[in-house]
């Protein structure tokens, strides 16, 4: 397997497993009687900013490295 694709399969994985461990403590904060909304809304918005920029690829539309486009 080339190097590149590796490192990238390599981050796609962590960035899978930080997911899935934030769903995790988004569930035990859900089930906690005295639940904090702000904190709930803070773990979806760094969730939320994990996809978009490692899986759609955001970062993408400002880089010129992919011939000026």
């Amino acid at each position: 397997m080339h190097q590149t694709k590796r490192a990238a399969i390599g981050q796609i994985m962590i960035v899978a497993l930080g997911l899935a461990l934030l769903s995790g403590i988004e569930f035990f904060v859900g089930i906690m009687p005295d639940a904090s909304t702000v904190l709930l809304f803070l773990l979806a918005l760094i969730k939320a900013w994990l996809v978009v920029y490692f899986y759609m690829h955001i970062s993408r539309l400002w880089s010129s490295a992919e011939g000026g486009h």
